[in-house]
């Protein structure tokens, strides 16, 4: 099989998986996929502030990765055979650092916009929620 065949082939399996999990959108696995990660906007927030709770969450992330890269040099030292292992160098000497320099770019644009709409603006404020029996209302129009 050729390698532009492969390539295709996979993305048709990629496709048909996503496909699938759109068709049961309440399953396990689609709501793992599909799942919104991060902070969720509050009613009445300006969105600085809401910038500057996703760069919090990014940081906790930098911060996760550097516990992870402390505890895996630990490890390397007290344990030879795992300072020779090659899934647990590709662990601490790619992986990790990728995410902890992935987070550290989102942290950084997150705090840039924040500051971008706090100084230069315009920083919008999220209208408040409605409350349910009014939605519902508003629905049934």
């Amino acid at each position: 099989m050729s390698f532009l065949t492969r390539i295709v082939v996979f993305w048709m399996i990629v496709i048909a998986a996503i496909s699938m999990l759109r068709l049961f959108p309440d399953a396990l696995p689609a709501r793992l996929a599909f799942a919104r990660l991060g902070p969720l906007p509050h009613g009445g927030e300006a969105r600085s502030h809401y910038l500057m709770r996703w760069a919090a969450y990014w940081g906790s992330w930098v911060a996760q990765s550097a516990l992870v890269m402390a505890a895996c040099g630990f490890l390397a030292s007290r344990v030879a055979a795992l300072g020779e292992s090659l899934w647990f160098l590709a662990l601490w000497a790619v992986v990790v650092p990728a995410l902890a320099a992935i987070a550290s770019l989102g942290c950084l644009a997150a705090l840039l916009g924040a500051a971008k709409a706090r100084v230069l603006g315009p920083d919008p404020v999220r209208a408040a929620a409605a409350p349910a029996g009014e939605a519902r209302a508003f629905q049934e129009r």
